[in-house]
């Protein structure tokens, strides 16, 4: 084979490979815009929603797909296209903040789907009057309220690790990183002081929306050396 059938065959690959990258930066920023989505809609319908309405099971069945399987998903998919995005740069802290991501991701499936299963129980035996049992009611809210506090728990890793690789690699903006951080740190505590729930989300929106802009306009990475710790 001569040298210019060679070169042609590897820049070709090289082309593939560009493709491929631009493409996972563009379902990370779709990802990312679904993610913002979620924290806004999901808990809104459970504080203003009724499950007496006549649309108020299926509200609350949106709010559990919304704030479980899909936020879940979303959360996977941006964080494997900033790990793509990120590249050589922070190889191990970006694998670290993905199996976070799987982790928490879990949390937040289970949770959707012990509140679904709950909810469609209760409307199935009405008879039982479970809404008016006081060991129900604490059975039920510590189970889901230690869930969602494991979910925040590693989420907030999956933020540290995102925010110090974005800083040090400078592969993303230092304003963003610097909100990954210190909504990172935040997540962390949630399950000490619930007010800081409100703080996590809040700062979520706000990196998702930013995150979701910056992925969806991306080009094609070229690779930077290794980190060295």
């Amino acid at each position: 084979m001569h040298g210019t059938d060679i070169t042609n065959i590897k820049d070709r690959k090289d082309a593939n490979a560009r493709t491929s990258a631009v493409t996972i930066q563009k379902w990370g920023g779709l990802a990312s815009f679904l993610l913002a989505v979620s924290y806004i809609v999901a808990p809104l319908i459970y504080l203003v929603g009724d499950l007496r309405a006549a649309f108020g099971p299926f509200a609350y069945d949106l709010a559990d797909l919304l704030y479980g399987p899909v936020w879940a998903t979303s959360l996977v998919t941006a964080v494997y296209a900033l790990r793509e995005r990120i590249g050589v740069s922070a190889p191990r802290r970006m694998t670290l903040a993905l199996i976070a991501a799987f982790v928490t991701a879990g949390m937040m499936v289970s949770v959707a789907f012990i509140r679904s299963a709950n909810r469609h129980y209760h409307l199935l035996h009405p008879e039982l009057n479970l809404d008016m049992s006081t060991l129900v009611l604490v059975v039920w809210t510590t189970l889901i309220a230690g869930l969602i506090a494991t979910g925040w728990f590693f989420l907030g890793w999956v933020q540290l690790l995102i925010g110090s690789a974005g800083w040090t690699s400078r592969r993303l903006p230092r304003v963003l990183s610097a909100l990954y951080l210190v909504g990172g740190a935040a997540a962390l505590f949630v399950y000490l002081q619930s007010e800081l729930e409100g703080l996590v989300v809040a700062l979520g929106v706000v990196v998702s929306i930013w995150q979701g802009i910056l992925l969806w306009r991306a080009e094609a990475i070229e690779p930077q050396a290794p980190e060295q710790i």
